[in-house]
């Protein structure tokens, strides 16, 4: 299959938004969570539609030994959500007017990228990302959120 001139701008303005999340003060000093980002990213865009494991990513990205056990084992989890948490950080913050939203959905390891709305839309995307890190900060979860 042919990659059109179209996919190919796809995906060079998606590893774009990647190197622009990976450069920021959000994620600065943290070097596992960039190649992590980076990792999800190339899966995404090489193989779309195709799944991630645990398992995968801790012997590829950290290097974990063929033994790996992600029953016994959170660190992978624990990561993810620490991306989690850094991308609605970013979004809310230095990312607030960023056109491609970059997310791991709960639940996968799969990146998504979604072209923003604007307008109301955005604002209560931003309010959301905003009230999902003080969440985060205070160490529980929200469960009044707000309908704007």
């Amino acid at each position: 299959m042919a990659v059109t001139r179209a996919q190919n701008a796809e995906r060079e303005q998606c590893l774009r938004q990647i190197e622009k999340i990976v450069t920021s003060h959000v994620l600065h000093g943290s070097e596992s969570l960039c190649k992590l980002l980076r990792y999800l990213a190339e899966h995404a865009l090489d193989r779309p539609g195709s799944s991630l494991k645990e398992y995968q990513i801790a012997t590829e990205v950290f290097g974990r030994p063929t033994d790996f056990d992600p029953q016994h084992d959170s660190a992978i989890r624990v990561q993810a959500g620490r991306l989690r948490l850094k991308l609605a950080e970013y979004y809310s913050s230095e990312g607030a007017e960023d056109d491609l939203v970059v997310e791991v959905p709960k639940g996968s390891y799969v990146l998504s990228f979604q072209h923003r709305s604007s307008g109301p839309a955005k604002a209560h995307l931003a309010k959301l990302h905003e009230l999902a890190r003080r969440d985060a900060a205070e160490g529980h979860r929200r469960r009044d959120w707000p309908i704007v």
